[in-house]
């Protein structure tokens, strides 16, 4: 359930947070968890935690807030912490799931084109192999024709010409 109250699709959400977070100094609205940023915006002023540039870990954060004496009530920070890690891990999970899946995808757009690459020199080979069995056609027409031209015309024998008359009477 929305902390606001009322619900939000994901891009109005992630465009309303990402443009707070253009305004958070050392934030770019292209960062990654310029969302996460964003919306702390709206609760809180930004605090830039110049302590953790150099190595980040629990113990660091730890002492960096000891450090600066902020006052904090730590079962609603942890709540909050544990609202944004759920939240974070959801994402990453929804990425690895979509990773895999544009992967998948990748993997059949590249067997789709080695099939493609296939029948396109299958169909450039019976071409060529219809244009051979073409020219030998039009070859052995030509040698047909020049047989029949050369051959003599029959004349008929005296026997046949009266055989064919004697049928007439």
């Amino acid at each position: 359930m929305p902390l606001s109250g009322r619900k939000k699709n994901g891009a109005e959400s992630g465009r309303q947070h990402g443009a707070e977070a253009r305004s958070i100094p050392g934030w770019l609205a292209t960062d990654p968890f310029s969302g996460v940023a964003g919306l702390l915006n709206r609760w809180a002023a930004p605090v830039l935690w110049e302590a953790l540039d150099e190595k980040v870990t629990p113990l660091s954060v730890d002492e960096s807030v000891k450090l600066r004496g902020a006052k904090m009530e730590l079962k609603a920070t942890g709540q909050v912490g544990w609202l944004f890690l759920s939240a974070l891990h959801t994402i990453y999970r929804r990425t690895l799931t979509q990773d895999a899946e544009i992967r998948k995808l990748r993997d059949e757009v590249a067997a789709l084109q080695e099939r493609q690459l296939l029948m396109k020199e299958t169909i450039e080979s019976a071409v060529t192999l219809g244009d051979q069995m073409e020219a030998r056609c039009t070859a052995l027409a030509v040698r047909v024709a020049k047989q029949k031209s050369r051959q003599k015309p029959k004349i008929p024998s005296a026997v046949q010409v009266r055989a064919l008359v004697r049928k007439e009477n």
